[in-house]
């Protein structure tokens, strides 16, 4: 009866979408060993179509059209193949049969230093990972190109395999079966020899699949899964969709699918991913699985969905600040004026640069928007928002006119500066002075914004420590053009004013107030290898092949020397200098230490591989060093993940991750002591900072 019953649901369902989407009923048969696909797939068509429909197929695919007439056109991609069908008077639906091989290899792309492996679509014996992109089913163009779809997914696989895609899971006659009828941007076909784990959570399924029996592990999956969807439920409305699923990748990714989450084996064995990316992508399934993008106007879901997860969790550590300083410092240290771009031209991140300005400034922008509305009204906007566009494609528009109701407020000249225009302020504290009027004092702060171009319209928090007090006065104040005049009365005597103390405003930031970083060597534009000669032949071959590997950025020119080849430093872009070895080893030590820098004496043990940064006359330099060719092939494959960092030290074949740190920041050029009216000023701590409320535990 319960059968009947979804059956009949289902086919209700089915009727109703397929008046305005199309509807695949897909039938599908997989040989992985011989990386082929059988598929028959019906498509209901929305009443009012056209008689000539295009569509895009997978090359291999051979498709054959069960009635009505079908052609190949000349357009051909490098793996896509065009058609056009032509309908019969009266024909709501079309049947297409086909199949053939599906076999992209995994492909490696360094970026910044950082590879990664993607695959448009693989059949193997090792797995199934197939989306829109890979072409397995039927991609309209024109009319239905914009249209979102709905599926039922039937399968027949090899024994022990399980199917993963989109929706409810159902087991008829021993078959697995998969149907959404809620809107879908594209079809995901996932499959291997999993082992499944399952846990109801009120009314949504949560489940495992790994590829090797792990039951205590995903017990751990499965907990968090609770943990994170009471959560998100609880701030911004009922989780979209039947199921939310770990599923391990047979090679290392981190995809968010409607539903579901696809991660490399390594990957969900580290034990911070369970806190860190895990609940990210259970997120996407409110900002860009649950409200899809249009990216026209943009992809906000990215920095969106980042804020609320990623920065949540440093919110809850305490550590919210020093976060925000790192997204503006990779802002600082990647984005040139010539790499940058507005955040409605952001669609995917492809480089340290587009992470820099999609996910991180989108990040800052959601925050300032926090800032000035509050908690609470934020909150509201964003559930609003939710509401108003499940299961539609939304762009920042959409953002704008949810809060903009909401608050009351006008955001349409908030919204055009950070998502249109492209850069972001520089602001500079010129001076502080405090002079006694009858009752306290008045304090006069003069701020100018020296970025190329017209004022930003910022508010912008000063904190205010004064004689007597423990805890700073904190104002926010409003800057409306380039430069700006403020004056604040206050009872006590003001000491010190510390401008943007937290990092609440999207700004480059002046180099005075991040530590020396390796993003400051890889974010350069103009980049300096320096190869040790003295070292062993064995590590100079592996040095000078990190050097070549490191090379392939068409952004950036670099150039490889050996030390002895370099009569003095460049005077512009970065360095970087291989090996304990090298002779100009000595001289960044002696700067090092000049610098006031202090690290453990295990950074000299030659069994450990590590690297640091500091500033050579303003030059950012770093050194690298290992005392092998396995681990310093480790080292350089781990150091871009460091890039926030001054200093890291590795141990072990393994290497092991035994220390990290940034160097303290000694005098922000955003911080001035307050000239009093005889002129003098004292120099003082800052006071303590208020605390603040988490947005949600």
């Amino acid at each position: 009866m319960h059968r009947l019953l979804l059956i009949l649901l289902l086919c209700v369902s089915i009727s109703s979408y397929a008046q305005d989407l199309p509807h695949h009923q897909l039938q599908v048969t997989l040989h992985p060993a011989q990386q082929t696909i059988e598929v028959r797939d019906h498509i209901a068509l929305p009443d009012d179509v056209s008689r000539t429909l295009v569509f895009w197929l997978h090359k291999n695919l051979n498709p054959k059209l069960e009635a009505g007439e079908m052609v190949a056109t000349s357009a051909m991609t490098d793996r896509l193949q065009q058609y056009r069908v032509i309908l019969v008077e009266g024909q709501n639906s079309l049947t297409l049969r086909y199949g053939g091989k599906i076999y992209h290899p995994q492909k490696q792309d360094v970026r910044e230093a950082r590879t990664f492996e993607s695959s448009p679509g693989i059949i193997s014996d090792e797995g199934v990972m197939l989306s829109g992109s890979s072409g397995w089913y039927p991609l309209f163009a024109g009319e239905l190109g914009d249209k979102l779809l709905t599926f039922s997914l039937s399968t027949s696989l090899p024994q022990d395999w399980q199917v993963v895609s989109q929706g409810v899971r159902t087991i008829v006659h021993g078959q697995i079966r998969w149907h959404e009828n809620q809107s879908q941007d594209e079809i995901y076909l996932i499959a291997a020899a999993f082992k499944r784990y399952a846990q109801k959570i009120n009314d949504v399924e949560a489940e495992v699949y790994f590829r090797q029996p792990e039951a205590k592990l995903a017990q751990r999956y499965l907990t968090a899964t609770k943990r994170y969807l009471t959560r998100y439920q609880r701030l911004f409305g009922p989780y979209p969709y039947a199921k939310f699923a770990l599923v391990e990748n047979f090679w290392e990714s981190g995809y968010g699918m409607p539903s579901f989450t696809l991660m490399g084996s390594q990957v969900v064995r580290l034990p911070f991913i369970i806190h860190t990316s895990f609940p990210h992508e259970i997120l996407h399934n409110w900002w860009g699985n649950g409200v899809y993008v249009d990216y026209q106007g943009g992809n906000w879901s990215e920095g969106l969905t980042a804020y609320l997860a990623d920065h949540l969790l440093q919110e809850n550590r305490g550590t919210a600040a020093v976060y925000r300083r790192g997204l503006l410092q990779k802002y600082s240290d990647y984005v040139t004026l010539e790499r940058d771009f507005p955040l409605s031209k952001f669609t995917s991140r492809h480089s340290a640069q587009s992470e820099a300005v999609g996910y991180g400034k989108a990040m800052m922008m959601f925050h300032m928007l926090r800032r000035q509305i509050g908690d609470e009204i934020f909150v509201q906007g964003l559930r609003d928002f939710y509401a108003n566009n499940r299961f539609r494609r939304a762009n920042f528009a959409d953002l704008e006119q949810a809060f903009s109701q909401v608050a009351k407020i006008d955001f349409s000249p908030f919204f055009e500066q950070w998502v249109q225009r492209s850069g972001a302020p520089q602001l500079h504290l010129v001076s502080v002075q405090s002079v006694p009027v009858a009752g306290g004092y008045d304090l006069t702060v003069i701020l100018e914004q020296t970025q190329l171009g017209e004022a930003y319209q910022l508010n912008i928090p000063l904190a205010v420590t004064l004689a007597g007090e423990s805890a700073v006065v904190t104002k926010v104040v409003g800057m409306r053009d380039k430069r700006a005049k403020i004056t604040l009365r206050f009872e006590s005597q003001p000491l010190r004013v510390d401008v943007d103390a937290e990092f609440d405003v999207f700004r480059r930031l002046d180099r005075s107030e991040t530590p020396a970083a390796f993003s400051q060597v890889f974010g350069a534009e103009e980049l300096l290898v320096v190869l040790p000669r003295m070292a062993s032949e064995q590590l100079r071959i592996q040095y000078l092949k990190v050097a070549k590997s490191w090379k392939r950025q068409p952004e950036r020119e670099t150039l490889i020397k050996w030390d002895d080849e370099v009569e003095s430093l460049p005077t512009s872009g970065a360095v970087w200098l291989f090996g304990r070895e090298n002779r100009w080893h000595a001289e960044f030590q002696q700067v090092l230490q000049q610098s006031g820098a202090s690290l453990s004496e295990k950074y000299g043990n030659q069994n450990t591989a590590a690297a640091v940064s500091t500033h050579i006359d303003g030059l950012p330099v770093a050194c690298l060093s290992a005392p092998n060719v396995e681990m310093l092939a480790g080292l350089a494959r781990k150091l871009p993940h460091y890039a926030k960092y001054s200093h890291v030290l590795f141990a072990g074949e393994k290497l092991r991750n035994i220390d990290k740190g940034r160097w303290p920041v000694k005098a922000s050029s955003m911080t001035m002591m307050v000239q009093q009216a005889n002129g003098q000023e004292r120099n003082v701590k800052r006071g303590d900072l208020p605390s603040r409320n988490s947005l949600a535990r």
